[in-house]
């Protein structure tokens, strides 16, 4: 897993404490409850500092509560976070952070499905992120929807930070269907 920290001069105390969250869940498994099928497959990464933008946007009860959940994943207790990141998303649908978290809860317990629906709903949620369209490729990769990772790849594949990754993803899959 990939998670880059960005340095904390010169921000607000909201900014700061979304870079504790973000130190809070430095430790996060990666998604290792997925089907024998998707076990040779790359996982997705979580680069949290890439969503402090989105969880800014919420209250602070609520970045508690993504907090709470980021402690219940660092447990591997997957199934109580998915439903503290569930409650966020009824208050908070359009959250793209709140969903790729819950996307993230969703691939550690298995589903893949849901997870690829979730992470759907957060790239099309807020302004462009690169980021967003990198995690949407990997679940896609994942549950083996090959038009939309070509898509997000497509999306991303000149970004510095996550194109040189994305055309890897992108020989992956071109070696999955040979």
């Amino acid at each position: 897993m990939r998670i880059k920290i960005l340095p904390a001069s010169a921000r607000t105390r909201r900014t700061l404490g979304v870079m504790g969250l973000m130190l809070a869940v430095s430790s996060f498994p990666m998604a290792t409850a997925l089907s024998a099928a998707s076990a040779e497959k790359p996982r997705p990464s979580i680069d949290l500092a890439a969503l402090s933008e989105p969880l800014q946007d919420l209250s602070p009860r609520e970045r508690s509560l993504v907090e709470d959940a980021a402690g219940l994943i660092r447990e591997n207790r997957h199934a109580e976070a998915l439903a503290t990141l569930t409650q966020l998303t009824k208050s908070n649908p359009k959250n793209s952070a709140v969903r790729v978290l819950r996307a993230y809860a969703l691939l550690e317990l298995g589903n893949v499905t849901d997870a690829l629906v979730d992470a759907s709903t957060a790239e099309g949620s807020g302004g462009h992120s690169a980021y967003k369209c990198w995690f949407l490729a990997q679940v896609a990769y994942l549950a083996g929807d090959k038009p939309l990772c070509r898509r997000e790849i497509k999306h991303i594949g000149s970004n510095p930070t996550y194109g040189p990754e994305a055309k890897k993803l992108g020989g992956a899959l071109d070696d999955s269907l040979k």
